[in-house]
């Protein structure tokens, strides 16, 4: 220790300048959390913000049974979720499933369009192996994304942009449990004749996200739809595929024969009507 050192006004010199430090120290770790605390109070309003905005999704949402509980559905749900094939949520899924065990006796064909990773395929081929309704089930996609879109209703959506790095035969070999499962790989306006006999389909699923290819799908399958069967639209109630909704509206404004349902889930329902 230097002599300099011991002489008193040096040393408390040298005790306040600590103690300035720690209290620097201690302010700075104050602004800290008083930011983090001002960043968590927003993240709060804008939850609460968006609570009351969405508040009809969910009002009084504790007294609604749990349909992952009701089985079997539940069970195969988790499965393909668990699975990572499908972006479908339960609430989406539990749709697909209720079209299924209501399919009408005359229906003797089912068919999805879009298909990505296979899951919502997956889950509907096992539902109607459950319900003891194995029928011919076109599973249909490009494998390559999008072919066409209409740049005014289509928003993002691209051709061969997204969904096209999954393989048509990963997806085939995912389904190879169901021998009555087709995977039809092509555009389906090209797709779509090799299976124009079938006329008693009961359940149509179109995730396709876009305007010209859900607008295809309606005018195809329309036709081949039993009285009481469905065309499941996703993504129908969604601002990023407005295309699918202006499809299916046109589509059941001109024929007086079909209904649609708009759903919470974001899906629409279109049901043929019986006697036409």
């Amino acid at each position: 220790m230097s002599v300099l050192s011991k002489l008193p006004w040096i040393r408390r010199y040298a005790i306040e300048n600590e103690r300035l430090r720690t209290k620097l120290t201690e302010s700075r770790q104050q602004v800290r959390e008083l930011r983090e605390r001002e960043e968590r109070m927003a993240q709060d309003a804008e939850l609460l913000r968006q609570a009351r905005e969405y508040d009809y999704y969910w009002r009084e949402a504790f007294k609604r049974i749990d349909i992952r509980q009701l089985m079997p559905f539940g069970e195969v749900a988790d499965r393909v979720i668990r699975d990572r094939r499908t972006y479908l949520n339960v609430d989406r899924l539990y749709t697909l499933w209720q079209a299924v065990e209501s399919l009408p006796p005359e229906a003797h064909a089912v068919a999805e369009v879009g298909v990505y990773r296979g899951g919502s395929a997956w889950f509907v081929a096992d539902a109607l192996r459950r319900r003891g309704r194995e029928m011919p089930f076109y599973v249909c996609d490009t494998f390559q994304g999008h072919v066409e879109v209409d740049e005014e209703l289509d928003g993002l959506h691209r051709p061969g942009v997204q969904f096209t790095r999954v393989k048509a035969e990963k997806v085939a070999k995912y389904l190879r449990g169901f021998p009555f499962v087709r995977v039809e790989v092509g555009d389906i306006r090209e797709t779509a004749p090799t299976f124009a006999a079938e006329n008693a389909f009961g359940l149509v699923h179109l995730d396709v996200d876009v305007y010209p290819i859900t607008r295809f799908c309606l005018e195809f399958f329309g036709p081949r739809i039993v009285p009481g069967g469905v065309i499941v639209a996703d993504d129908y109630g969604t601002t990023t595929c407005e295309g699918v909704k202006k499809a299916v509206d046109e589509f059941v404004a001109a024929n007086p024969g079909f209904r649609v349902f708009h759903l919470l889930t974001g899906q629409a329902v279109v049901t043929r009507l019986g006697g036409s």
